[in-house]
């Protein structure tokens, strides 16, 4: 008799481990159907979002150099920083940015950028649009940017001077 009894218990005992394997299956899987935090709980804990934290700066300037003649600054261009993130670099972010009156242009990175630590390998710099009384033609090239300062929460890259052609 006590055979028998000891049979059942490793019976019951394989019951409740298949019910509990089951309940535990059931509930982790409707979890995983709703998100535990909002995309904005998610960026406040990661330490981004509304109160900005740091600040990326992409700056430059862009000259016109017609044929046998000096450079020109080029004011009111329109200048836009890519950034390719993501798997495979698929993933592009724009920033932009206008030239001034002395053709620099400063653009200031979006916050959800600000993690990356090699912005230098995954953003560009290009000019989307000139003037329409510029000499000079826009390009489809892009040019690279290089770290140039680090400080107060602040990272300066620069493109240095862009420069195209008539």
């Amino acid at each position: 008799m006590s055979h028998n009894l000891g049979s059942h218990m490793t019976f019951l005992e394989l019951l409740s481990s298949l019910v509990l394997f089951f309940f535990f299956f059931l509930v982790t899987s409707e979890a995983t159907k709703y998100q535990l935090w909002s995309r904005e709980e998610l960026v406040k804990l990661a330490g981004y979002g509304e109160d900005k934290l740091s600040t990326v700066i992409v700056m430059g300037t862009l000259l016109c150099q017609p044929e046998l003649r000096d450079s020109q600054t080029i004011a009111g261009a329109l200048v836009g920083v890519k950034c390719m993130v993501g798997s495979k670099n698929r993933i592009m972010n724009w920033a932009h940015g206008t030239t001034d009156e002395d053709g620099s242009f400063l653009i200031d990175v979006p916050s959800h950028l600000h993690a990356i630590p090699d912005l230098d390998k995954v953003c560009l710099v290009r000019v989307l649009r000139l003037p329409k009384n510029s000499l000079c033609r826009p390009t489809a090239r892009n040019k690279g940017i290089r770290l140039s300062s680090i400080g107060n929460g602040i990272r300066r890259y620069t493109a240095g001077n862009l420069r195209l052609q008539t």
